[in-house]
């Protein structure tokens, strides 16, 4: 039954995809200026088949072709679609050159049933029916319904969409589209077709052809998101009936500024789309909307609407359009889709046989008996989407490009096909083809390992920096001993621990603690603890000797090393306050460097050979006798000797005397210091008050400052 004309027919497998029909070039008929497409019969496998160009039928499901007739010559012959064949003009389809042919009888024509021109007859056959012009690539499907005909009515040759069963006699046998897409083999992915006419008005009047694809649509030809999805009236009635909600008649606004509506007076109504014939069928107060508005004139001979030069004229300057609102039914409703026609959709002529001169006519028609239909003229500017799989179809506008020759083809699946997909892919003609649906799942999959690999590699990072900060609280929060540290606060100031001058280079820790200390992690700045350490004063461990007159007494006096706890009782920069020791005054309170007390280095060398500038180091090492501490001292003669200390000091800073910056280096048990310290702060203790007035009378040098500055 099947006959495919390529070798590898048999083996196509996977799903299939829609196939666009070779449009003529050719706009022609009798009854107006129409976009024709190739078929061929009889070919039998060598690619001589007879050529014909046709008009798809949405309402026949037969193909059929002019037969040789007494009023049609050659040149009739030509204009009616039929090609040269054997290197002649035939008159007709010749069934004698066709091996396939097979008669079948004398048979009436498949015909709308809103349409009754009288009785029409034909010969019905069966033969190898083909698609594009005859060759050894065009796809032929065997023992078809064909009709030939001798009848005038239908000037060129049509192709059947419809999806009615045919039959003839006792034999019954499927449409050409239903046996296109069922196979054996399957050749397009459903039942199903998109169409539109064409346009010979379009671009420059050059015109545009029109589209047909069975088995999907064409997306590059049609505005789909603005089209109306319709429901067939039921399974055995699959004409294509919509709603005309309105209809508007709008002119330039540059020459008329008011839009009129021909439907005020009718309404809205339901009418068929059919390609069959060019007229639409109106309501009767309608057609006389159109003839009033566009000057046209009824001939009651010919049951036309005709169009003078005068009304011509000024149709053409007015530049009207005619805009079609379709939905689901009469009413307004949503979806709808807009369809525009301009006057130049409407403007045709008429020719032998229809009338007996050529005439410039309107097709449009008062409807006998009640049926309306939007015919071939509504569909210069619709495009029809046909689903006979769900028994649904679609309206939407056309899209006009002047490159018709590339498709962007999108395959309407049967119901028994799921694509792996959800959106069907477009495919370029040309045999381009997008991503194939396993490459785009590779992609994804992908995608998704990638971004899970990126979310565990930075959780466990995370974990890890976690984990790290958590082991630097736990070494943060361990008490340090500062009994080490006492003797080095005594001489020291405590920001010369971890403060560097301005603009010096920055040390690393173990530039002052040596490499052996490198790890031990840093204390932060004094005024940023939150537990701070013991405290900053103890006593360093005593000597087996103190001061006995000629030796160096320690500046602080002896007693037992007590440990502490340091409260908050200072704020900003100032170190936090450090309970009274062995009933000494409290330490001396002064704004810091927010040094940074590093480990617990052991001190052992002498005084610093940096500072005798300061005189702080001679002082200590000094063989006076140290005052000694008498503890108990009445707090009010503490006062007094803290009063005449801040006297000495005020007439010292007033004396003009060159600042001399200090240099310090950490006392340590490593080498000379190649970091120094300035600092204008420091924290010592509060000595007595005698030692305080034996510090500032001094020596041979005269008065010196006092330590609590």
């Amino acid at each position: 039954m099947f006959f495919w004309k390529r070798a590898d027919a048999n083996t196509t497998s996977g799903p299939t995809v829609p196939l666009a029909i070779e449009p003529s070039g050719n706009f022609e008929g009798n009854d107006g200026k129409w976009s024709t497409f190739y078929i061929n019969l009889g070919d039998d496998g060598t690619g001589h088949g007879q050529n014909f160009r046709v008009l798809p039928f949405l309402s026949s499901p037969v193909t059929m072709v002019p037969a040789q007739s007494e009023w049609c010559n050659q040149d009739c012959a030509a204009k009616r679609g039929m090609q040269i064949f054997n290197g002649e003009q035939p008159l007709g389809y010749e069934t004698d050159s066709s091996k396939a042919w097979v008669k079948a009888g004398i048979y009436e024509i498949p015909r709308p049933d809103w349409w009754n021109p009288g009785e029409l007859n034909g010969t019905l056959g069966r033969d190898n029916v083909g698609l594009g012009q005859s060759s050894s690539l065009s796809p032929v499907l065997a023992s078809q319904f064909v009709m030939t005909y001798t009848s005038g009515e239908y000037y060129l040759g049509s192709f059947g969409l419809a999806a009615g069963t045919l039959a003839a006699g006792n034999s019954q046998t499927p449409p050409f589209l239903f046996n296109f897409a069922r196979g054996p083999p399957q050749l397009i992915p459903s039942v199903s077709f998109g169409y539109t006419a064409g346009a010979s008005y379009r671009n420059d009047e050059k015109g545009v052809t029109g589209n047909l694809i069975l088995g999907g649509y064409d997306a590059s030809r049609v505005k789909v998101e603005k089209g109306a999805s319709i429901k067939m009236p039921s399974q055995q009635n699959n004409t294509l009936v919509v709603g005309v909600q309105s209809i508007i008649y709008t002119p330039d606004p540059d020459k008329e500024a008011n839009a009129f509506s021909f439907t005020d007076e009718s309404k809205g109504f339901l009418a068929t789309i059919d390609s069959t014939l060019p007229y639409l069928y109106l309501p009767d107060a309608v057609c006389d909307e159109f003839a009033e508005r566009f000057g046209l004139v009824y001939d009651e001979k010919h049951d036309i609407y005709t169009v003078n030069s005068t009304a011509h004229q000024t149709n053409v300057n007015l530049n009207a359009t005619v805009s079609f609102r379709i939905g689901t039914g009469p009413d307004a409703s949503d979806p709808f889709a807009s369809i525009e026609l301009p006057y130049a959709a409407f403007y045709y002529t008429i020719d032998q046989p229809l009338v007996e001169n050529a005439t410039e006519y309107f097709p449009i028609k008062k409807s006998p008996n009640g049926i309306y239909v939007l015919g071939r003229t509504f569909l210069q500017e619709s495009y029809v989407i046909v689903d006979y799989e769900r028994w649904n179809f679609t309206v939407a506008p056309v899209l006009y490009s002047q490159n018709t020759d590339e498709h962007d083809l999108v395959p309407i699946w049967n119901t028994t096909y799921s694509p792996s997909v959800p959106t069907p892919t477009s495919i370029a003609s040309g045999g381009g083809s997008g991503l194939s649906p396993g490459a785009v799942a590779g992609i994804v999959v992908g995608v998704v390992v990638v971004l899970l690999l990126a979310g565990l590699a930075f959780f466990f990072r995370w974990k890890k920096r976690q984990a790290k900060r958590q082991l630097y609280a736990e070494k943060s929060g361990e008490e340090i001993d500062t009994s080490l540290a006492g003797g080095e606060v005594k001489h020291r100031r405590v920001s010369e621990l971890d403060s560097e001058p301005p603009n010096s280079p920055k040390s690393s820790i173990a530039g002052l603690y040596g490499r052996d200390q490198k790890d031990v992690v840093p204390f932060p700045p004094i005024n940023e603890m939150e537990s701070p350490p013991a405290e900053l004063y103890s006593p360093p461990p005593l000597s087996s000797t103190h001061s006995d007159g000629n030796g160096i007494g320690d500046y602080f006096l002896a007693g037992k090393v007590r440990r502490r706890g340091a409260t908050r009782e200072s704020s900003g920069n100032n170190t936090p306050g450090t309970p009274d020791i062995l009933g000494a005054a409290p330490l001396a309170e002064l704004p810091g460097d927010d040094g940074k007390y590093q480990g617990s280095p052991v001190h052992s060398r002498g005084p610093s050979d940096t500072s005798l500038q300061s005189k702080i180091d001679e002082v200590m090492t000094r063989p006076e006798k140290s005052p000694q501490r008498d503890p108990e001292a009445h707090p009010d003669a503490i006062a007094e000797a803290e009063k005449e200390e801040d006297k000495k000091e005020e007439k010292e800073e007033g004396e003009a005397q060159p600042e001399v910056a200090l240099e310090r280096r950490a006392s340590h048990t490593r080498g000379l210091s190649d970091t120094t310290v300035q600092s204008d702060t420091t924290v010592v203790s509060q000595p007595t008050p005698e030692e305080l007035e034996q510090w500032a009378l001094g020596g041979e040098e005269g008065p010196r400052r006092p330590l609590s500055e």
